[in-house]
């Protein structure tokens, strides 16, 4: 595997550059009843656009965006069933168009067959990393490749409990990893 070019993350980005926060789904914002089979089905639940997203995750997560306006490129086992288009539709219809809005042009690190999280996202950003400051949200279960990695060392990412997910406890950390607030 190719080594990533994270020597501006080490000694420090820009801090007016804008950030970038790598975003999973499953046991970060959605943390049941529903998830991905149900959004996919032919006869999805009819609450299901009203429940399939946390309220307390979104609500942390709606202030981390209003806050540093960080690009967010997704990382989520959904997107290898739902593409560009099918991502932006759900979130229109969650409720979160916020993130559709701050989807980095680059907006996904899917992770490839055999390939860990962590994986993915150094290949991300071999490829779409210029020096930002970054913070990854994932979950304990599908983020297990991140502890003890280099993002993880620089103070980068944060895992969910399964079952629990993202909320304004989590604000704290966050907020130092993606540095001062943007104004």
């Amino acid at each position: 595997m190719k080594r990533t070019r994270l020597v501006p993350l080490f000694e420090g980005a820009s801090p007016n550059a804008q950030p970038l926060l790598f975003l999973d789904f499953d046991d970060v914002l959605c943390v049941g009843p529903y998830g991905a089979r149900d959004v996919l089905s032919s006869s999805p639940p009819q609450d299901l656009y009203e429940r399939l997203w946390h309220p307390p995750a979104v609500t942390a997560l709606l202030e981390v965006l209003a806050e540093h306006q960080p690009r967010v490129v997704l990382t989520t086992s959904w997107l290898g069933r739902l593409d560009r288009s099918a991502i932006a539709e759900l979130l229109r219809r969650t409720g979160l168009t916020e993130v559709d809005a701050s989807l980095h042009p680059l907006w996904s690190a899917p992770a490839r067959p055999g390939e860990s999280r962590i994986e993915a996202i150094e290949s991300w950003l071999n490829t779409g990393y210029r020096g930002e400051r970054l913070v990854v949200l994932d979950d304990i279960r599908s983020g297990s490749s991140l502890p003890g990695s280099r993002l993880d060392s620089a103070g980068c990412v944060l895992l969910c409990e399964v079952g629990v997910g993202l909320h304004v406890g989590h604000l704290n950390f966050i907020r130092q990893a993606l540095g001062a607030a943007r104004s």
